[in-house]
């Protein structure tokens, strides 16, 4: 059966919603409702498969509302293969939380259906931020998706749980309404300087770039870069984000890391694009450069002293976040391409370390890193996932974000910024030397706590999480030889550059 693109696109689009409305009533058994779950991801998978290999970058699709570019495709995959991960481990994750003696679901019970059913659309809303073709729509659906998430962050009802949604909401509130702003500063440039037809739509912007005024372009993009940078959680409007991260259940987490922070970024990504010709590099350089690095420098600290487990991987993600926008600053083809990499060896590695932790936290019975040890001997194939993960995530070989972080690196001397380049090696160091002493007191000792759960990842878990490790490597190290990969990106990071390639 041969699909076109807008048929790969709508199934894509369908199937998660359609899930979501079917296990929100609650009237599956948790056995089907469980394998439900797996089949609506895998069919989406298949059709994000089929319209990776098939889809022609040089021909982008579009229609009134819908459009699609390599850029769009590219992070298309990385949503993608978080929705597949998510839905092949949240069975092991969601029983041992029934089965276990204070879990939530043993509690109060049938909130399964609800967890997937917010979960799904969350996916869903993310589908939809990377393939509308109007940035007031991208604006709706990057505030649709805080909603969404943060009945996920409370989705406990802890009392901390409840404080992290509130200070998630409001302070992404704040940033989404600047954005807002921004969007509509950018109409106004539309109206007074292209014409009233096709209101904010993404592609006829883009080809009337040119007769956009200077001084309206940088202020709307300043309203625009602080409320997507808050989204992204970029220093210092950060404050939402080590508390949503470390209170949401782990597969909640590895989503909000892993996928959402980079649709905030590629929205601010198709702003820029607007908005670059009229300001010109350097104002947009400046910003993106300084923030970058602000952004990591404010991680490394709070590492040093951490001692949950989820908040130390969330101030990681504020580094990582930190080194995309400063490498999308440096405006130039090695970086850009590299950006775009390490959103996608991040969201793997990241959605594999919050569900390691999460599993951590079951079998010690606690989150605080000062209290476990002894993972070597008590849960070695937990202590494997987390070591591998870690070192991962810091930028070792042979996981893909080494390759992405070198490249990043490779790019500030590239772009003529050499002392920024070692300034970041400097922070980066700093970050890997604050993780890496707590990871190997974990390894290490005899655990305080007289009795734990023992081993708790399953075939399946195990499974799923070698194979993102693995995807990033390969994907990675041989990106040269994947044909239909490379030419996405290539094309991509062109797109992002915005006519500087």
């Amino acid at each position: 059966m041969n699909f076109s693109i807008s048929d790969l696109i709508y199934i894509i689009l369908l199937l998660p919603v359609i899930f979501s409305l079917v296990s929100a009533t609650n009237l599956l058994s948790r056995n089907v409702l469980h394998w439900l779950n797996r089949l609506t991801a895998t069919c989406v998978a298949a059709a994000l498969f089929l319209l990776v290999t098939s889809f022609d970058v040089n021909t982008p699709y579009g229609d009134e509302y819908l459009y699609l570019d390599a850029l769009s495709v590219w992070m298309l995959l990385i949503i993608g293969t978080l929705y597949l991960a998510f839905a092949w481990t949240s069975k092991a994750y969601l029983d041992r939380d029934t089965n276990k003696r204070y879990g939530y679901l043993r509690r109060f019970g049938r909130l399964e259906g609800r967890f997937y059913a917010l979960s799904h659309m969350f996916v869903w809303i993310m589908f939809v931020v990377v393939t509308v073709n109007n940035l007031g729509l991208m604006w709706v659906a990057i505030e649709a998706t805080t909603l969404v998430s943060a009945l996920l962050v409370a989705f406990k009802f802890t009392r901390t749980s409840l404080e992290a949604t509130w200070k998630y909401v409001m302070v992404c509130t704040v940033g989404i309404c600047l954005a807002l702003l921004g969007t509509i500063l950018v109409y106004y440039i539309q109206l007074t300087d292209i014409g009233p037809a096709n209101p904010l739509n993404w592609l006829y912007l883009a080809q009337h770039v040119d007769s956009i005024d200077p001084a309206m372009a940088k202020f709307a993009f300043c309203f625009l870069f602080v409320g997507y940078g808050t989204k992204v959680g970029l220093a210092p409007m950060h404050a939402w984000l080590p508390d949503a991260h470390s209170e949401a259940p782990a597969l909640t987490s590895g989503l909000l890391s892993g996928s959402l922070c980079i649709c905030a970024i590629y929205v601010l990504i198709r702003n820029i694009i607007i908005l670059l010709p009229s300001i010109g590099v350097d104002f947009i350089s400046g910003l993106c450069l300084f923030f970058g690095l602000f952004t990591v420098a404010a991680a490394v600290p709070f590492v040093l002293v951490q001692r949950d487990v989820k908040r130390m991987l969330a101030y990681s993600s504020m580094e990582n976040f930190g080194l995309m926008v400063a490498g999308l600053g440096l405006f130039v083809p090695v970086a850009a391409q590299a950006m775009l990499l390490h959103m996608f060896n991040h969201a793997l590695v990241k959605y594999s370390l919050f569900y390691t932790a999460g599993t951590i936290m079951e079998e010690f019975g606690t989150k605080n890193m000062m209290r476990i040890h002894g993972m070597m001997t008590q849960t070695p194939r937990t202590a494997l996932f987390w070591l591998l993960g870690i070192v991962g995530i810091l930028g070792m070989p042979p996981i893909g974000v080494f390759f992405s972080k070198f490249y990043i690196i490779f790019g500030f001397f590239q772009s003529e910024h050499p002392w920024l380049g070692i300034l970041m090696l400097f922070l980066l160091a700093g970050m890997l030397i604050g993780i890496l002493y707590h990871v190997m007191r974990m390894f290490g000792g005899q655990s305080k706590r007289k009795k734990s759960a023992g081993e708790l990842f399953g075939f399946v878990d195990s499974a799923v999480l070698a194979g993102l490790l693995l995807f990033s490597c390969v994907a990675s190290a041989g990106l040269s030889e994947i044909t239909v990969l490379n030419n996405l990106l290539t094309h991509a990071a062109q797109i992002v550059l915005g006519g500087v390639y």
